[in-house]
C-alpha cells in the first residue's frame, strides 16, 4: 500500500490542484450524471472543499491526519474515472519507478504470510538474500532490532526494501532447527527479470516466458531469441511465446517485440486520445531477427494492456497462432504528469487501436448504469475487422484466441492444500532431509514420499473447509495423486533449481503447451489457422 508523506499543508495544495483537474474531467466524461444534480463547476468545488476543511479543523472532535484524508478523497475521485487513473505521492515514486523498470532498492526474494510469521517464499539467485544464504521456508523474527513477529507481508517487505547499499541485521529461524540465525545483508538494486524463463520444449521448439513490460523487456526477450538460436544442440524451428497473466506495461516494448518478428514499417498500434494532435501511431523501425520463425502466443484473462498489443498486432498480421482464453480487454493508454511537491499522477490519457482499427477494450468507464457499476461490452454491439489475409476478427472485449482453451482451474483439494500451506511446508521439510535431487527432467516423487505428504494432510481431515467444498481427504488424495504430485514437485524443484527449475517441471504438465507444441509440429494446420476462412 502506498503512504503519503508529505506535510499536510502542502498535500492540501497538490490535492485541491489535482482535484479541480478531476472534477472538470469528470463533468466530460459523465454529463448524463451530472444532469441529475445541482450544476457546480470546478471551482465552486474547490470552494466548498476549502470551507469544509477550515470547518473540521478548527471544530472536528479529534486531530485530523489531513494527508491520509485528502489523498484517499481524491484517488476515490479518480477511481471513479477509471481504475487506472491514480495519485503517487512523493513517497510513491519508487513504486512508479518500479512499476515502469522494474526495479527497486532491497534484498531480491519474495515473501509470504505463514501464520504469525512472514517466511522467504524465493530467494532470487545472485541477490542479496540469496548470497546470505536465505531459503524458502526461513522465518523472518528481527530486521535490525525490530521484532517482525505479527507483522504483514507488506511491513515487512517495506523493511526490506531500501536504499542501495544500505545495510542491516536480519534475524531468522530456519525450518526442524532449534538455533536462530543473524545474517548482515546489504541491499542493492533489484531488476526484476522481464523473462523470467526460456528453454526448450523439444529438440526444435522453444518457449520465452514474458511476465511484464518494463523498460527491458524488449532486450530480455531479444537475448533470449538470440540464445535458443545459438543453441548448437538444437534447432529453432518454432517458438512458444508465453504472455499468460502478463498486466502489461510499456506500449514503446510491446512494439520493439512485434518489430522482432515483422517486416520493417508495420503499423504495431495507434493510440487516439482527446484531441488530435495527441495522436500517435507505432510503428517497427527494425528489420525482424525472426521473420519467418512459425510462433503460437500464450494468452489468458490475465494478459492485458501490451500483452493485448503484442498478441492482437501479431493476429492482425496473421503473424503467429493465438491459443488460450479470451484476453482482460484494456485498451485504455496512462500517461504520467508532475505536480507540485514531487507528486505526480497518471492518468488515461487514449485508447489503444490495433493493426486491423480495433479497439480492444471491453469496458466503457464513461458510460455507466444508474448505481455507478460498470459492464463489459456485449457480443452484440462489438464491430468486425479483418487481419492482413482477411481473417475475421473483432472489438470491443480483447483478443479473442484463434485456438480457444477452456481455463485451467485446480482442484478444491489442490485449492485446500495451497490455502493451509501444506505444499509449501512439505517443500521445505523435503530440502531439510534431501541435500540434493536428481535433474528436473528425471525429477518425480516417490510412492513413498506422496504417503509421507498424504499422511501429514490428515491433520486437517476435521476442518471445516472439507466439508464446505465436498473434499473427501482420503479418497481425494488418492485419486487426484498426479495434480498433488506436481504441485509438489514443482515447489521441491524450485527449492533446488530456483524459478527456472520450477518453470521446467509445470511446462512439462501444462495443457495449453501441449497444444501450442501441436500446432507447431503440424505446419499444415499452423498455415491454415492463418489462411482466410
Amino acid at each position: 500500500m502506498r503512504k503519503n508523506t508529505c506535510g499536510p499543508a502542502r498535500m492540501i495544495c497538490v490535492l485541491l490542484l489535482a482535484l479541480t483537474c478531476v472534477l472538470q474531467a469528470t463533468a466530460q466524461t459523465h454529463p448524463s450524471r451530472t444532469n441529475k444534480e445541482p450544476h457546480l463547476d470546478a471551482q465552486q468545488y474547490m470552494d466548498i472543499l476549502g470551507q469544509a476543511i477550515t470547518l473540521l479543523q478548527e471544530r472536528y472532535v479529534d486531530s485530523i491526519n489531513w494527508s491520509k484524508a485528502l489523498s484517499a478523497g481524491l484517488n476515490a475521485a479518480l477511481y471513479e474515472l477509471d481504475p487506472y487513473t491514480e495519485f503517487y505521492s512523493e513517497d510513491d515514486q519508487n513504486d512508479w519507478k518500479t512499476m515502469t523498470t522494474g526495479e527497486y532498492g532491497g534484498v531480491g526474494a519474495l515473501i509470504q504470510q505463514h501464520g504469525d510469521t512472514v517466511v522467504v517464499a524465493n530467494p532470487y539467485v545472485g541477490k542479496p538474500a540469496h548470497k546470505a544464504g536465505l531459503r524458502a521456508g526461513d522465518a523472518i523474527l528481527k530486521i535490525g532490532e525490530e521484532p517482525m513477529l505479527k507483522k504483514t507481508t507488506s511491513q515487512v517487505s517495506d523493511k526490506l526494501r531500501g536504499e542501495a547499499g544500505t545495510t542491516f541485521r536480519l534475524t531468522y529461524q530456519r525450518p526442524f532447527e532449534d538455533t536462530v540465525r543473524t545474517v548482515e545483508i546489504k541491499r542493492q538494486k533489484i531488476t526484476l527479470d522481464a523473462v523470467p524463463y526460456y528453454g526448450w520444449l523439444t529438440d526444435s521448439i522453444g518457449i520465452i516466458q514474458l511476465e511484464q513490460f518494463t523498460d527491458k523487456a524488449s532486450l530480455g526477450v531479444q537475448s533470449a531469441l538470440i540464445d535458443l538460436r545459438a543453441d548448437k544442440a538444437h534447432t529453432l524451428a518454432g517458438l512458444v511465446l508465453d504472455l499468460r497473466s502478463n498486466p502489461g506495461g510499456l506500449v514503446e516494448e510491446a512494439v520493439k517485440i512485434v518489430s522482432m518478428f515483422v517486416p520493417k514499417g508495420s503499423t504495431v498500434v495507434e493510440t487516439k486520445a482527446k484531441l488530435a494532435q495527441w495522436n500517435s501511431t507505432f510503428r517497427t523501425n527494425t528489420h525482424p531477427i525472426e521473420p519467418d520463425l512459425p510462433i503460437v502466443v500464450l494468452v489468458d484473462r490475465g494478459s492485458a494492456s501490451a500483452s493485448e498489443i503484442v498478441s492482437g498486432a501479431l493476429q492482425d498480421l496473421d503473424r503467429a497462432v493465438i491459443l488460450g482464453e479470451r484476453t482482460f480487454g484494456k485498451g485504455l493508454v496512462q500517461s504520467s504528469a508532475s505536480l507540485p511537491y514531487n507528486t505526480l499522477i497518471k492518468f488515461t490519457s487514449a485508447k489503444y487501436y490495433i493493426p486491423s482499427g480495433r479497439c480492444i477494450q471491453a469496458i466503457d468507464y464513461s458510460h455507466r448504469n444508474e448505481d455507478g457499476s460498470v459492464g463489459r461490452i456485449p457480443d452484440s454491439l462489438t464491430h468486425v475487422f479483418h487481419t492482413a489475409n482477411g481473417r475475421e476478427v473483432r472489438d470491443g472485449g480483447g483478443i479473442k484466441p484463434d485456438m480457444e482453451e477452456k481455463p485451467m482451474v485446480m482442484s478444491h483439494l489442490l485449492w485446500f492444500a495451497m490455502q493451509k500451506s501444506a505444499i509449501f511446508d512439505y517443500a521445505t521439510r523435503y530440502r531439510h532431509f534431501h541435500d540434493s535431487i536428481p535433474p528436473v527432467k528425471e525429477f518425480s516423487l516417490t510412492d513413498e514420499d506422496y504417503a509421507e505428504f498424504s499422511q501429514s494432510m490428515m491433520r486437517w481431515e476435521k476442518d471445516s473447509l472439507l466439508k464446505a467444498y465436498d473434499i473427501r481427504l482420503a479418497h481425494d488424495l488418492d485419486s487426484l495423486r498426479q495434480e498433488m504430485s506436481g504441485a509438489l514437485e514443482c515447489e521441491i524443484a524450485l527449492r533446488y533449481y530456483n524459478t527456472p527449475g520450477r518453470t521446467a517441471k509445470y511446462l512439462e504438465s501444462d495443457l495449453w503447451v501441449e497444444k501450442a507444441k501441436e500446432t507447431l509440429r503440424n505446419r499444415k494446420k499452423y498455415k491454415s489457422i492463418l489462411k482466410t476462412h
